[in-house]
């Protein structure tokens, strides 16, 4: 019988503490040996996978990824759905050397939602009906306060479902939390030590901004990144910090986009308070430009960029962002894959739809669901920015963006881009050393890249890419490399550009508590903090 089943030989190995020239020894969907060298004994029977002084990497966890997400909230009941379902949402992240996704089950704030455990069924339920090439876990999003679901079903999310994050809103209508609500959901969440996920926009301030643009006729796509400047996200920032801090919660920002909202970060960490942070590709690769990139600032098709919070208004704040990378203040890095297809009703198009002034003159928006027609509706109108869809694709992209802007500029070192991508999203979610790690005993998850020297730059194309978008905001982007081979739990599933891995091959990981987002035990500031609570 082979020792191993596989065996990785020439690469230079990366974790987020070291690098190497082992070789790595594979059985049975785990990493069993690190070596220095292997004999002709311990390769026989064994696929050999030479990565030519490429670097090898643990694979990467995406810890935000939206997949098969129903959002029909405008007045035609259109609203957003999501593009990519668990099959091709998987294989998009595979074929840019991610192994773990963890997405969205979503409560909504209708009567059947108020079970939390019904919610994760449901969309558990959607993950089987497709199935997933990668291992994919579940966060939760709760848009209720009910307190006797919230009592008695988050210990059992933890204990059935090994679920241990939530994601809570401080913006968009059908999803925010009150302050009130908001400390409800952070108590319950912190006796359960369930991670508390926090999208930190002021939803008041963005809906008076709104108000005030359509006022003076500012309604097309650019104009979302005027109803979302950086300092709605400095002011959730800081309010959540302060609630959080009120009753010691633990707390992650999610998306942080601005150098403004890092920096309150920055602030709470060096009080020692346990705030993380997540940022993600498209705070580092666009600005408000890209938002008025097609044709002129008033095209329809500018929808294409919108997500949100907004990227920042020029580069300069993405030159602290990279800072935030390099000195610790972001915990993880992310794609926030939220994908809406621009020749779908329920996705971009939405904009125009939904928009009573656009469809004056025109048929009912159930007319237009064929796709000529469709087509040529868009090309007609501005739409208006709010009810266009926030979100845009990228978990494929992610990790060869990051590889391409900072690790191979100089600006993070190979340690930390592994950190940011893989190990501390595993620490974060519970998942490591399983996830996230090279060492014997964890999954055989891998990432080979290519040799620096010997590999081509190129202009990203859309049709290079395995979701289901029908465009990318990275369109024309340089890339200087790209993964070569993913390994999920010891299978190549994907090589030298061809899908190798099978549908259904990807398992639901039930998860543990995090590693990282645990309350500090130094002696608390009562001004500041209720400790009796507690008591």
């Amino acid at each position: 019988m082979p020792k191993f089943d596989t065996v990785v030989i020439n690469g230079v190995l990366v974790s987020a503490s070291d690098v190497s020239s082992n070789c790595i020894g594979i059985k049975d969907g785990k990493i069993t040996v690190l070596a220095e060298r292997f004999s002709d004994d311990d390769l026989r029977g064994a696929e050999v996978i030479d990565a030519e002084g490429a670097y090898v990497m643990p694979g990467g966890v995406d810890g935000h990824v939206h997949l098969c997400q129903d959002l029909q909230t405008g007045p035609h009941g259109l609203g957003g759905r999501c593009a990519d379902d668990f099959l091709t949402g998987s294989r998009s992240a595979m074929c840019g050397g991610t192994t773990t996704i963890i997405t969205f089950a979503t409560q909504t704030r209708s009567e059947p939602d108020r079970s939390l455990l019904g919610v994760v069924g449901r969309y558990k339920a959607r993950a089987d009906a497709t199935g997933s090439y990668i291992d994919y876990g579940f966060h939760v999003i709760i848009v209720r306060d009910d307190g006797d679901v919230l009592e008695e079903e988050m210990p059992r999310l933890v204990s059935e479902w090994g679920i241990t994050s939530c994601k809570l809103f401080l913006t968009y209508e059908t999803q925010r939390l009150s302050d009130k609500q908001l400390l409800n959901v952070m108590y319950e969440a912190r006796k359960n030590r369930i991670t508390t996920m926090i999208h930190a926009e002021n939803g008041d301030a963005i809906e008076w901004l709104t108000d005030k643009l359509e006022e003076r006729n500012k309604i097309a796509p650019y104009y979302h990144a005027w109803s979302r400047p950086p300092a709605v996200e400095g002011e959730a920032t800081n309010r959540a910090i302060a609630l959080a801090e009120l009753i010691q919660n633990p707390i992650l920002f999610v998306h942080i986009g601005s150098a403004l909202a890092m920096k309150n970060v920055r602030k709470a960490q060096t009080r020692g308070l346990p705030v993380y942070a997540e940022t993600c590709p498209q705070y580092f690769n666009l600005t408000w430009n890209d938002l008025k990139k097609f044709h002129d600032p008033s095209c329809f098709e500018n929808s294409k960029m919108i997500c949100s919070p907004p990227p920042p208004p020029d580069a300069s704040d993405a030159d602290e962002l990279y800072l935030g990378l390099h000195n610790g203040t972001f915990t993880i890095f992310s794609s926030d894959h939220c994908p809406f297809r621009y020749d779908d009703p329920h996705g971009k198009p939405t904009g125009v739809l939904e928009h009573a002034e656009s469809m004056t003159g025109e048929p009912e928006p159930e007319s237009c669901l064929d796709g000529h027609a469709l087509c040529d509706l868009v090309s007609r109108k501005t739409g208006a920015f709010k009810f266009i869809p926030n979100g845009i694709p990228g978990v494929e992209t992610r990790l060869p963006l990051l590889y391409t802007t900072a690790l191979q500029t100089g600006r993070i070192s190979p340690q930390k881009f592994v950190e940011l991508t893989s190990t501390n999203p595993a620490k974060l979610y519970g998942l490591y050393p399983r996830k996230g790690s090279l060492m014997p005993g964890a999954d055989a998850d891998i990432i080979i890249w290519h040799p620096d020297h010997s590999f081509v730059p190129f202009s990203l194309t859309n049709d290079r890419l395995h979701h289901n978008v029908d465009y990318t905001p990275y369109e024309g982007q340089q890339f200087t490399n790209w993964p070569r081979y993913t390994l999920s739990r010891g299978q190549v599933v994907y090589r030298n550009g061809q899908i190798t891995g099978k549908v259904g091959y990807g398992q639901y990981l039930k998860r543990g508590q995090s590693q990282l987002a645990t309350a500090q035990g130094r002696k608390q500031d009562p001004r500041r903090v209720a400790d009796w609570l507690y008591e």
